[in-house]
């Protein structure tokens, strides 16, 4: 009988020794936060229409700006995550999503979110290509596609034709109006 009690004693430490160890693995490394400064996109389109062009350049800090401000309007994730921090990232032809996570308002976490961006009228979606818990791959089953809101923040009259990504900035390319559009414009 003692050595059931001993046994369950250094059972119970080790395991709650264990769960400490996995908590601080996955704590979060970074201080991220969800501030952001929005992002002029109106000036730039006007700015953009005196240069005679139809590309808009969006640098990396513009980027984590827009994600950050979609992610603000809905920190809730599903199953009780919410994202309290968050720094967005362009590499070679993905978004990378550093996010710092609470789940159930207790354990805090450090994900690494892999994205592919696609244009989807009337959204930027980043497509989910892989998910990191640290350095622990996770199922990208469990996360969803993020939509970046960029054309409900432009004038009407704009319409995106192609986004890429080049040099670290996003270019989101636009169709030329057509007659009747800036016939609009004047009625």
């Amino acid at each position: 009988m003692k050595k059931l009690l001993i046994f369950l004693v250094v059972f119970l430490l080790l395991l709650g020794l264990g769960g400490a160890g996995a908590l601080w693995y996955i704590s979060p490394g970074q201080n991220l936060d969800m501030a952001y400064q929005k992002v002029p996109l109106v000036d730039r389109a006007v700015d953009m229409a005196k240069r005679m062009s139809t590309e808009l350049i969006l640098t990396e800090g513009d980027i984590n700006n827009i994600a950050k401000q979609a992610l603000s309007e809905t920190p809730g994730y599903s199953g009780g995550i919410v994202v309290t921090g968050a720094k967005f990232q362009l590499a070679g032809e993905r978004l990378i999503a550093d996010l710092n996570i609470r789940y159930r308002d207790r354990i805090p976490a450090a994900l690494k979110l892999s994205y592919r961006l696609e244009w989807r009228s009337p959204d930027l979606v980043a497509v989910i290509e892989e998910a990191k818990l640290r350095d622990i791959p996770l199922s990208t089953g469990y996360f969803g596609n993020v939509a970046i809101p960029i054309s409900r923040q432009l004038p009407g009259i704009l319409t995106i034709r192609s986004v890429r990504i080049q040099n670290e900035s996003l270019i989101v390319e636009f169709q030329k109006p057509t007659l009747e559009d800036l016939n609009g414009l004047l009625h």
